[in-house]
């Protein structure tokens, strides 16, 4: 009977330990596992945070590219209409043959003026509104021009007037005493001759360009380090 007991106690005994290393590994392997786990997931919300700040940086920095872009298109219609307006005058204050050209123009300049909304207010974008009109009117007057009839030539002619006195009130003539193959750009506005509304918008151009150009090298410097 002894005998027998003793054996139940060992085999009891045996099951215990069995059935409690079997707990002890479970947990351990629940325990480890719940630790990878959570070390995946903050490896992996770490990963999420770091796409999503380099993605927020990506998009800030095309917008500032895509603003740079648009001022210097449209910074570069505005200086070419000014210095084409100028040579042709001069030329048809010589009483020489003229050769009209289109002004080059960005076709869908109406949506490159509207995306710097936030640069500049309504009115300064309506000054810029209001020159893409006549650069348009003059190149569609140069596109029927008659070549024979001195009438389309004077039509020409007051379109290039129009445009700088819009710009510069009545002292645009004192603006076709400059040598366009010298003066830089700055020189358009950094005048006496120029109205004030314009000088700002033309300043302004120049500003946000640079300042653009300031931002993406503020950009690249960060993705660098």
């Amino acid at each position: 009977m002894f005998k027998v007991l003793s054996s139940l106690s060992e085999n009891m005994i045996t099951t215990i330990i069995s059935t409690a290393a079997i707990i002890a590994g479970a947990l351990v392997g629940g325990i480890c596992s719940w630790i990878i786990t959570k070390k995946q997931m903050i490896r992996s919300e770490k990963v999420q945070i770091k796409m999503i700040e380099e993605n927020r940086k990506y998009e800030e920095k095309y917008i500032v590219k895509k603003v740079c872009k648009n001022a210097a298109l449209i910074r570069l219609d505005i200086c070419n209409a000014i210095f084409q307006s100028i040579r042709s005058l001069k030329t048809f204050n010589c009483d020489e043959e003229v050769t009209a050209f289109p002004v080059p123009l960005n076709s869908n300049y109406s949506l490159v003026v509207s995306s710097l909304e936030g640069k500049f207010d309504l009115k300064e974008m309506s000054y810029i509104y209001q020159l893409y009109g006549i650069i348009e009117k003059t190149n569609c007057d140069i596109k029927n021009l008659n070549c024979a009839s001195h009438e389309n030539h004077g039509i020409i002619k007051l379109d290039y007037e129009l445009l700088l006195r819009k710009i510069y009130g009545e002292n645009y003539l004192s603006i076709l005493e400059y040598d366009i193959e010298k003066i830089p750009y700055e020189q358009l506005y950094e005048n006496e001759y120029i109205k004030k509304g314009y000088r700002l918008v033309l300043k302004k151009l120049d500003e946000v360009c640079d300042s653009c150009i300031r931002g993406i090298d503020c950009y690249e410097e960060e993705s660098i380090h």
